[in-house]
């Protein structure tokens, strides 16, 4: 009788450990899909942020190749050619004063005063335009091909984070989907084995 009451608790307590031991399984196979939803949704959002990401990189090229590089090098002709301007209007400046004080006598020291203020204003009109077209120069041979190697690095990066977030993703999912069936698969052998007790 004594064996027969041990046996029947034994019984009881195994039956009681596998269904504890099923009830925890299944809770860890939900959570197990709950985390599947969870990654599937964030790398829906991840990856519309890498297409994102890819649109607005290629649209900067695009604007780039399209705009960019001839309304850079206008704007720059542009300020050459007002710096030009302001240099002839110098240069007309200083003739004109140096006529002015050749006709009028003024005293020599204010004359010699406004003709070296009208020079050196000169010599800055010219260090401007020299300017100006070293910044077209500059333009040209670099500024123009490095902007072009950023926007294409950047789209270039882009396109490769969609491929890793790809692999990634899809890794991240075989992993989580092997797991869920191996959970599955032990709930069923646990069921199977308390059934067959």
């Amino acid at each position: 009788m004594r064996t027969t009451l041990t046996l029947l608790l034994f019984f009881c307590c195994q039956s009681l450990f596998a269904q504890s031991e099923i009830s925890s399984s299944v809770q860890e196979l939900r959570l197990s899909e709950l985390r599947m939803t969870t990654l599937t949704q964030s790398q829906h959002l991840e990856m519309f942020d890498a297409r994102d990401s890819l649109a607005r990189a290629e649209h900067e090229l695009n604007l780039f190749n399209s705009f960019g590089k001839a309304e850079t090098e206008k704007s720059l002709r542009l300020d050459l050619l007002l710096e030009q301007d302001a240099l002839d209007d110098s240069t007309e400046e200083l003739e004109q004063l140096k006529i002015m004080y050749d006709r009028n006598n003024l005293a020599d020291v204010t004359a010699q005063m406004v003709l070296n203020r009208a020079e050196r204003n000169l010599q800055r009109q010219q260090i401007s335009v020299e300017l100006a077209q070293s910044e077209i120069t500059k333009w040209v041979q670099l500024g123009m091909a490095r902007a072009q190697a950023d926007l294409d690095y950047d789209v270039t990066y882009a396109k490769l984070n969609i491929a890793y977030l790809e692999a990634e993703h899809t890794s991240s999912r075989v992993e989580l989907s092997a797991e869920i069936s191996d959970l599955k698969l032990f709930i069923a052998e646990l069921r199977a084995d308390s059934e067959d007790e």
